[in-house]
Order: structure tokens, then sequence, then C-alpha cells
């Protein structure tokens, strides 16, 4: 799959919340998720709404609360792992790449005080 559509699959909220539902062992209320992906309970409150839509959502009922977790078959859940799964090494590379070009620029930096430092102490004997 190409890394730059993995990119526009992963972006946004949507993305977060339905993967803190897919990872969670327990149902989760919709304040819980607004506070873990420092959203707005009415952005969470409209995707969650969109996933019931889609009746891939579980509302349960607590007092006054109301708890949500996924209802998804298991090739679905297995098939949306594996995408978090690729999203994740998306990540890593990226941050490997990030690191090598940092670590280069370093290096050149380095190189050119070393230069420079040679430079000046040839200049100083003379």
């Amino acid at each position: 799959m190409d890394s730059s559509l993995i990119a526009y699959l992963a972006e946004g909220l949507q993305f977060q919340i339905l993967r803190g539902l897919l990872t969670s062992p327990r149902p989760r209320h919709l304040r819980e998720l607004a506070r873990e992906y420092r959203a707005s309970p009415a952005g969470v409150s409209d995707i969650i709404s969109r996933l019931k839509k889609a009746k891939v959502l579980v509302e349960e009922r607590q007092g006054n609360r109301r708890l949500f977790s996924l209802r998804i078959a298991e090739d679905e859940r297995a098939c949306l792992s594996e995408f978090y799964k690729l999203y994740e090494l998306r990540r890593v590379r990226q941050r490997a790449d990030r690191i090598n070009r940092d670590s280069a620029r370093m290096v050149a930096k380095l190189r050119d005080m070393d230069e420079m430092y040679s430079f000046y102490r040839k200049e100083k004997r003379r």
C-alpha cells in the first residue's frame, strides 16, 4: 500500500478514536476518549454518531453514562490491526529517516568544525 494513502487514511481524530476502541479491552466513555485524544467532546460525539450509523459500535448504559465499544467481525478486526501495524511501521520509518538526516547534518557540521579548528591551529603556529 502506498505510504501517502496510509497517511491520508490515518489522518485525524477518527483514526485515533477507532484505534482506541479497537485496542481497548473495555468499553470507553465519550469524555474519556475526548481527554485521551485532546479533542472536544462534540467532535468525538460526531465521530461516534457516524460509527453508530455504520453499525460498528455497541452502546452500553451504566447509570447515566454511555459506554462504547466496537462491534466488528474478527476478520475486520484483524484487517484493521494490520492497517495500524502498517501505519506504525510507516511512522517508525519516517522517524528513522529524520534521525538519519539529522545525524548526516551533524556529521557535516562536525567535519566543518574540525576543518576550522585545523586551520586555526595552523594559522596560530605561523
